[in-house]
Order: C-alpha cells, then structure tokens, then sequence
C-alpha cells in the first residue's frame, strides 16, 4: 500500500495553493486505477499463461473462464483500493482544512484588533477636538451659519459614535474569551444586528421586516456570539440579493418554554440542495474570487453549537433561503 501512495504522488499533479484542484485529482486516480489494473492483470495472467503452456493447452475452457474471472476480480480490487486512497486523501485535505482554520481565524483576530486601535487613536483626537469647537460655538456670540456649524459638529460626533460602536464590533470578535453567559434581551439585539448593516441594505434595495414575539423570554447567553451569528446570516441574505434586491424577514419566537427560535429568511436566488450539504464546510463558498473567504457560515454553526443551540437551512432554488436558529433559554455557563 505504501507503494501504491508513492506511485500515486507520482501520477497525480503538483499542488496549486494550499490544495490540489478537484478536478485533476479526478483525473489522477482514474489514471491510477487504469495503471493497477494494468499491473495487477499481467501479473496474474502472465503465470496462468504459462501454466497453460506447459499443460499443452489441456483445459483451454477451463483456462479462458479463469482467465475472464481473475481479469474481472483484478478491476474490482483495483477500484476498491483507488476508492480507499481517495477517502484516505479527502480525509487529509478536509483534516488539514481544520487545522488550517484557527490559524486563519487567529490572523483575522490580529489584523481586526490591530486595524481597531489605529483608527481609534485618531477618532479619539476628532471627537476631542469638534467638542471643543462646539464649546467655543456656544460661548461666542451669534454669527451667520451658526446653525449649519452646530448641525455639522453633530454629524461629526455622531459619525465618531458610530465609528467607535465599528471598531468596538472589530475588537470583540478579535477578543477570543470563553462563553459570557448574561440575559440577552434577544429582539433588542436583532435591531442592533439590522442597525449595523441597514446602510448596506439601502444601497441595494432590500428592505428588512420583523415579526418579532414581544413576549419572548430572555435566554441566558454569550450576547457578543449571538450578535456575531445574526451578523454573518443577515450579512449572506444581503449579499445574496445584491443584484436583484428583495426581502429579508427576521422572525423570533418562542417553541417552547426551554427554546426559542430566530428565523432569518430572504427571497432571494436560492441554492441548490448540494450547495445546501456544504455551506457549514470551512471554507466553501459560492461567491466571486476575492469576494467571500468561505468562513462565515462555519462560524456561525461553531458558534450556535457552542451555545447549546442549533442551526438548520431550507432553501428553494429561485425562490429564497430560511436560516432556523433554535437556542436553549437557559444553560450552564461555560
């Protein structure tokens, strides 16, 4: 077997990145599996064949159904030893993907945290300096466009608040901690999650409807993971209707008196149900080169198990996708 290995690194082509493209590893193992049944056949017939010579072709009959019967055993077993070490291989692409992903995440955490604090120093000297302008505005007399500069002073701040709640955003989910278990009022931060990407969602002519159940008990959760989950979710709904615009509607309800459950729904293109088997996978994704790292949704799953919840997809190729996110009321702090 471990020779087989060796002669199959041999046949198959050089990686391109971190793995080897899908489509020649395909072409790799077809060629492997010609080439040992090639083998395995002649060393099995070159032996019965000479046996026959020496017996003067006694049992020709006999020779040629033996002969059919080893050649078909031979493509069985090389098949199955071709499926064998495509298994063992997607088994070590798909380990080394795992390994590979906290390492990356770590990365995004540094370069959030890092990108947090410089524009923090900045918004911190802004904030200072237009407080300062409004307090020389309001003690000096009054002087034309007095109103336009207090008007553009509270944009100014309002802008730094909003930026400071952005890098706030970036340094939690670069702050890797264990679960923080508090009473989330859970429609308050489905608004928080919508105020966070509302701009986008202009842009692109989607509107965001809620059906939220006022009376839905508070859980016991990690208010920083659920934020980041809603985020991520809504954050694919809206891409996914880039284009076309549509819908998005955020349903929460409650199951029953241990579960409670978030719907996130668009009516957007859709996918297919083999998209619908992968979209948990680190790193799959069906968005454009440069445009989506295939890491969102996988957190999103990490995260909801972690939590004590789960999270299920339905969705119907041309007519929208529904994310159910079902979450414990209560659990034990981690």
């Amino acid at each position: 077997m471990k020779k087989c290995s060796v002669w199959l690194e041999k046949i198959l082509p050089p990686p391109r990145g971190n793995f080897l493209i899908r489509a020649d590893i395909d072409k790799g193992y077809h060629r492997f599996s010609r080439g040992l049944s090639l083998l395995l056949t002649i060393l099995v017939l070159v032996p019965m064949t000479f046996i026959a010579i020496v017996s003067e072709y006694q049992h020709i009959t006999t020779f040629l159904l033996c002969a059919l019967v080893a050649v078909l055993v031979v493509f069985q077993l090389s098949e199955a030893i071709t499926n064998h070490l495509r298994e063992a291989g997607l088994k070590r692409e798909q380990f080394l993907a795992r390994v590979e992903q906290p390492n990356k995440l770590a990365s995004i955490g540094r370069l959030a945290a890092g990108v947090a604090h410089e524009i923090n120093n900045p918004l911190a000297i802004i904030n200072q300096q237009a407080g300062l302008i409004k307090d020389i505005q309001e003690m000096s007399p009054d002087f034309p466009h007095k109103d336009m500069v207090e008007e553009s002073l509270a944009g100014i701040q309002n802008s730094v608040h909003r930026c400071k709640v952005i890098t706030h955003r970036l340094l939690g989910f670069a702050h890797q901690t264990k679960v923080k278990i508090e009473e989330v009022d859970i429609n308050a931060l489905l608004y928080e999650a919508v105020g966070f990407l509302a701009k986008e969602a202009s842009y692109k002519q989607i509107s965001i409807n809620f059906v939220l159940d006022e009376q839905i008990q508070r859980p016991w959760s990690d208010r920083g993971e659920l934020l980041q989950i809603f985020l991520n979710i809504i954050g694919n709904a809206i891409d996914a209707m880039r284009e076309s615009g549509g819908t998005v509607t955020i349903t929460s309800q409650q199951l029953d008196s241990a579960t409670l459950r978030i719907c996130i729904a668009d009516n957007g293109p859709g996918m297919t149900a083999e998209v619908q088997q992968h979209i948990f996978d680190p790193f799959f994704t069906t968005k454009d080169t440069g445009r989506g790292t295939g890491l969102g949704l996988s957190i999103v799953y990490g995260l909801t198990r972690k939590l004590g919840g789960t999270v299920n997809v339905v969705s119907v190729l041309g007519k929208g996708t529904e994310f159910e996110i079902d979450l414990p009321v209560h659990q034990e702090e981690a």
